[in-house]
Protein backbone atom coordinates (compact mmCIF):
# COMPACT_ATOMS: atom_id res chain seq x y z
CA UNK A 1 0.00 0.00 0.00
CA UNK A 2 2.81 2.48 1.01
CA UNK A 3 4.30 1.88 -2.73
CA UNK A 4 0.75 2.38 -4.09
CA UNK A 5 0.33 5.89 -2.10
CA UNK A 6 3.80 6.91 -3.20
CA UNK A 7 3.56 6.79 -6.98
CA UNK A 8 -0.14 8.33 -6.30
CA UNK A 9 1.46 11.03 -5.02
CA UNK A 10 4.20 11.40 -7.30
CA UNK A 11 1.95 10.83 -9.92
CA UNK A 12 0.01 14.32 -8.70
CA UNK A 13 3.22 15.91 -8.10
CA UNK A 14 4.33 15.42 -11.98
CA UNK A 15 0.61 16.63 -12.99
CA UNK A 16 1.03 19.74 -10.55
CA UNK A 17 4.69 20.27 -12.68
CA UNK A 18 3.29 20.04 -15.88
CA UNK A 19 0.26 22.52 -15.21
CA UNK A 20 2.84 25.17 -13.27
CA UNK A 21 5.60 24.94 -15.75
CA UNK A 22 5.12 22.35 -18.79
CA UNK A 23 7.06 19.98 -17.50
CA UNK A 24 6.35 16.75 -16.09
CA UNK A 25 9.74 16.33 -14.60
CA UNK A 26 9.86 18.08 -11.47
CA UNK A 27 13.84 17.93 -11.96
CA UNK A 28 13.05 20.19 -15.15
CA UNK A 29 10.58 22.45 -13.32
CA UNK A 30 12.94 23.35 -11.11
CA UNK A 31 15.85 23.79 -13.51
CA UNK A 32 13.49 25.97 -15.44
CA UNK A 33 13.25 28.46 -12.08
CA UNK A 34 16.53 28.68 -11.31
CA UNK A 35 17.31 29.57 -14.43
CA UNK A 36 15.39 32.26 -14.83
CA UNK A 37 15.71 33.36 -10.96
CA UNK A 38 19.56 34.20 -11.76
CA UNK A 39 18.97 36.39 -15.03
CA UNK A 40 16.28 38.76 -12.76
CA UNK A 41 17.50 41.35 -10.93
CA UNK A 42 13.60 42.60 -10.79
CA UNK A 43 12.87 39.70 -8.32
CA UNK A 44 15.47 40.23 -6.10
CA UNK A 45 14.08 43.86 -5.22
CA UNK A 46 10.37 42.96 -5.13
CA UNK A 47 11.73 40.15 -2.19
CA UNK A 48 14.42 42.83 -1.07
CA UNK A 49 11.10 45.41 -0.59
CA UNK A 50 8.77 43.03 1.11
CA UNK A 51 11.49 41.72 3.51
CA UNK A 52 12.97 45.03 4.93
CA UNK A 53 15.37 44.60 7.52
CA UNK A 54 14.41 41.00 7.37
CA UNK A 55 16.57 40.08 3.89
CA UNK A 56 19.01 38.05 4.13
CA UNK A 57 21.21 40.37 1.03
CA UNK A 58 24.02 37.57 0.76
CA UNK A 59 21.83 34.43 0.72
CA UNK A 60 19.82 35.71 -2.57
CA UNK A 61 17.64 32.55 -1.94
CA UNK A 62 14.40 31.70 -3.73
CA UNK A 63 12.11 31.06 -0.34
CA UNK A 64 10.73 33.18 2.23
CA UNK A 65 13.71 33.05 4.55
CA UNK A 66 14.41 35.53 6.81
CA UNK A 67 17.27 36.50 8.85
CA UNK A 68 15.60 35.56 11.98
CA UNK A 69 14.92 32.42 10.54
CA UNK A 70 17.96 31.97 9.94
CA UNK A 71 19.84 33.27 13.38
CA UNK A 72 16.87 30.76 14.72
CA UNK A 73 18.07 27.79 12.87
CA UNK A 74 21.91 28.14 13.47
CA UNK A 75 20.97 28.42 16.95
CA UNK A 76 18.79 25.23 17.51
CA UNK A 77 20.92 22.81 15.16
CA UNK A 78 23.73 23.65 17.89
CA UNK A 79 26.24 22.39 15.65
CA UNK A 80 29.55 23.65 15.48
CA UNK A 81 33.08 23.42 13.57
CA UNK A 82 33.77 19.65 12.43
CA UNK A 83 30.10 18.87 12.35
CA UNK A 84 28.12 17.73 9.56
CA UNK A 85 25.32 19.51 8.19
CA UNK A 86 22.82 18.27 5.59
CA UNK A 87 20.43 20.65 3.66
CA UNK A 88 17.91 18.71 1.60
CA UNK A 89 16.29 21.37 -0.80
CA UNK A 90 19.54 23.37 -1.02
CA UNK A 91 18.40 25.13 -4.21
CA UNK A 92 20.98 27.93 -4.97
CA UNK A 93 22.73 26.64 -1.69
CA UNK A 94 22.07 30.19 -0.04
CA UNK A 95 20.15 29.11 3.54
CA UNK A 96 22.84 26.31 4.10
CA UNK A 97 26.12 28.28 3.43
CA UNK A 98 24.87 31.02 5.57
CA UNK A 99 24.22 28.48 8.54
CA UNK A 100 27.24 26.89 7.95
CA UNK A 101 29.21 29.89 7.92
CA UNK A 102 27.75 30.82 10.74
CA UNK A 103 28.08 27.72 12.95
CA UNK A 104 31.69 26.96 11.54
CA UNK A 105 30.26 23.94 10.29
CA UNK A 106 30.84 21.54 7.08
CA UNK A 107 28.10 21.51 4.85
CA UNK A 108 26.45 19.32 1.92
CA UNK A 109 23.66 20.26 -0.30
CA UNK A 110 20.92 18.18 -1.61
CA UNK A 111 18.73 19.19 -4.30
CA UNK A 112 17.11 17.93 -7.65
CA UNK A 113 18.14 20.68 -10.10
CA UNK A 114 21.59 20.25 -11.69
CA UNK A 115 21.15 23.81 -12.53
CA UNK A 116 20.96 25.24 -8.73
CA UNK A 117 23.57 23.20 -7.73
CA UNK A 118 25.92 24.55 -10.48
CA UNK A 119 25.05 28.29 -8.69
CA UNK A 120 25.67 27.37 -5.79
CA UNK A 121 28.71 25.86 -6.44
CA UNK A 122 29.88 29.44 -8.05
CA UNK A 123 28.65 30.91 -4.53
CA UNK A 124 30.98 28.59 -1.94
CA UNK A 125 33.93 31.44 -2.10
CA UNK A 126 31.04 33.95 -1.03
CA UNK A 127 31.11 32.59 2.13
CA UNK A 128 34.30 31.52 2.53
CA UNK A 129 33.27 27.40 2.66
CA UNK A 130 36.21 26.24 -0.09
CA UNK A 131 36.81 22.39 1.27
CA UNK A 132 34.05 22.95 3.52
CA UNK A 133 30.78 22.33 1.16
CA UNK A 134 29.55 20.06 -1.15
CA UNK A 135 26.48 20.12 -3.52
CA UNK A 136 25.22 17.03 -4.82
CA UNK A 137 22.45 15.47 -6.77
CA UNK A 138 19.42 13.76 -5.01
CA UNK A 139 15.78 14.03 -3.49
CA UNK A 140 14.26 14.18 0.12
CA UNK A 141 13.92 9.98 -0.58
CA UNK A 142 16.53 9.25 -1.65
CA UNK A 143 19.80 11.30 -0.28
CA UNK A 144 22.85 9.00 -1.01
CA UNK A 145 24.31 9.24 2.78
CA UNK A 146 25.25 6.96 4.87
CA UNK A 147 23.31 5.98 8.13
CA UNK A 148 24.12 8.06 11.34
CA UNK A 149 26.04 10.32 8.98
CA UNK A 150 24.81 14.04 9.66
CA UNK A 151 24.98 15.98 13.28
CA UNK A 152 22.12 18.40 11.72
CA UNK A 153 19.74 18.83 8.90
CA UNK A 154 17.45 21.47 7.44
CA UNK A 155 15.42 22.69 4.72
CA UNK A 156 14.19 25.82 4.13
CA UNK A 157 11.15 26.27 2.37
CA UNK A 158 11.55 23.19 0.41
CA UNK A 159 9.20 19.91 2.11
CA UNK A 160 6.55 20.65 0.42
CA UNK A 161 7.91 19.48 -3.11
CA UNK A 162 8.21 16.04 -1.63
CA UNK A 163 4.48 14.09 -1.97
CA UNK A 164 5.09 11.70 0.41
CA UNK A 165 6.03 13.27 3.52
CA UNK A 166 6.40 9.84 5.74
CA UNK A 167 9.04 8.78 3.36
CA UNK A 168 11.09 12.16 3.46
CA UNK A 169 11.16 12.28 7.09
CA UNK A 170 12.32 8.41 7.80
CA UNK A 171 15.30 9.06 5.23
CA UNK A 172 16.07 12.45 6.98
CA UNK A 173 15.91 10.50 10.48
CA UNK A 174 18.10 7.55 8.99
CA UNK A 175 21.14 9.99 8.00
CA UNK A 176 20.92 11.87 11.35
CA UNK A 177 23.36 10.70 14.61
CA UNK A 178 20.95 10.53 17.45
CA UNK A 179 19.81 13.12 19.11
CA UNK A 180 20.74 15.44 16.36
CA UNK A 181 18.58 17.74 15.30
CA UNK A 182 15.82 18.80 12.25
CA UNK A 183 15.47 22.29 11.98
CA UNK A 184 12.85 23.43 9.07
CA UNK A 185 10.01 25.73 7.86
CA UNK A 186 7.31 25.01 5.61
CA UNK A 187 3.57 25.47 5.90
CA UNK A 188 0.77 23.57 7.15
CA UNK A 189 -2.64 23.95 5.23
CA UNK A 190 -4.02 24.38 2.22
CA UNK A 191 -1.64 23.63 -0.09
CA UNK A 192 -0.79 20.48 -1.85
CA UNK A 193 0.33 17.53 -0.11
CA UNK A 194 0.09 19.49 2.96
CA UNK A 195 -0.95 17.90 6.39
CA UNK A 196 -2.92 19.87 8.91
CA UNK A 197 0.53 20.04 10.70
CA UNK A 198 3.39 17.62 10.49
CA UNK A 199 3.79 16.96 14.44
CA UNK A 200 2.20 13.64 13.79
CA UNK A 201 4.62 13.06 10.73
CA UNK A 202 7.61 13.65 13.05
CA UNK A 203 7.13 11.54 15.43
CA UNK A 204 5.98 8.31 13.58
CA UNK A 205 9.10 8.76 11.83
CA UNK A 206 11.44 8.90 15.06
CA UNK A 207 11.61 12.84 16.04
CA UNK A 208 10.65 14.43 18.95
CA UNK A 209 8.86 17.65 18.17
CA UNK A 210 10.94 20.72 20.33
CA UNK A 211 9.98 23.50 18.68
CA UNK A 212 6.52 24.23 16.01
CA UNK A 213 5.31 27.56 15.61
CA UNK A 214 4.07 30.08 13.00
CA UNK A 215 6.89 32.50 11.89
CA UNK A 216 6.04 35.72 12.26
CA UNK A 217 4.99 37.73 9.85
CA UNK A 218 5.25 35.60 6.80
CA UNK A 219 1.94 36.29 4.83
CA UNK A 220 2.73 40.15 4.89
CA UNK A 221 5.80 39.20 3.27
CA UNK A 222 4.46 36.39 1.25
CA UNK A 223 1.54 38.76 -0.48
CA UNK A 224 4.30 41.95 -1.06
CA UNK A 225 6.47 39.29 -2.83
CA UNK A 226 3.43 37.70 -4.97
CA UNK A 227 1.60 40.86 -5.60
CA UNK A 228 4.87 42.61 -6.65
CA UNK A 229 5.35 39.82 -8.95
CA UNK A 230 2.19 40.44 -10.89
CA UNK A 231 2.67 44.18 -10.45
CA UNK A 232 5.69 43.96 -12.82
CA UNK A 233 5.15 40.92 -14.92
CA UNK A 234 6.14 42.56 -18.14
CA UNK A 235 9.50 43.33 -16.46
CA UNK A 236 9.95 39.65 -15.80
CA UNK A 237 9.34 38.17 -18.96
CA UNK A 238 11.04 40.62 -20.10
CA UNK A 239 14.04 39.62 -17.73
CA UNK A 240 13.91 36.03 -17.54
CA UNK A 241 12.18 35.07 -20.71
CA UNK A 242 8.81 34.32 -20.99
CA UNK A 243 9.04 29.91 -20.37
CA UNK A 244 10.92 31.06 -17.17
CA UNK A 245 9.09 33.90 -16.16
CA UNK A 246 5.08 32.21 -16.80
CA UNK A 247 5.36 29.67 -13.92
CA UNK A 248 6.51 32.17 -11.52
CA UNK A 249 3.29 34.36 -12.57
CA UNK A 250 1.23 31.50 -12.35
CA UNK A 251 2.10 30.75 -8.73
CA UNK A 252 1.44 34.30 -7.76
CA UNK A 253 -2.34 34.06 -8.72
CA UNK A 254 -2.63 30.63 -7.39
CA UNK A 255 -1.33 30.67 -3.98
CA UNK A 256 -2.65 34.22 -3.28
CA UNK A 257 -6.12 32.84 -2.93
CA UNK A 258 -4.97 30.19 -0.18
CA UNK A 259 -3.20 31.67 1.94
CA UNK A 260 -5.91 32.93 4.32
CA UNK A 261 -6.17 28.64 4.94
CA UNK A 262 -2.26 28.26 5.40
CA UNK A 263 0.47 28.61 8.09
CA UNK A 264 4.33 28.82 7.38
CA UNK A 265 5.49 27.25 10.23
CA UNK A 266 9.08 27.09 12.03
CA UNK A 267 10.04 23.39 13.09
CA UNK A 268 12.60 22.30 15.55
CA UNK A 269 12.62 18.44 15.81
CA UNK A 270 15.18 15.94 17.48
CA UNK A 271 15.50 12.10 16.69
CA UNK A 272 14.92 10.08 19.45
Amino acid sequence: MKKIKHALMSSMMSLICLKSYGQWSAEKAHDLIYQGHDRSDCFKKIVQNAFGDEFPEDVDGFSFVTLTDLKETAEHLNIGPGDRLVDLGCGRGGPGMWIARKTGSDLIGIDISTSALASAKKRLMNFGLDGRADFRLGNFYDTGLTNCSCNGATSIDALWHAPDKSRALDEIARILKPNARLVFTTWDGNIPFMPKDHKGLLENSGFKVEVYRETPGWKERQLAVYHGILDTKEVLIQEMGKKHAIPMIKEAKSVIPVLDTSLRVFVVARKR
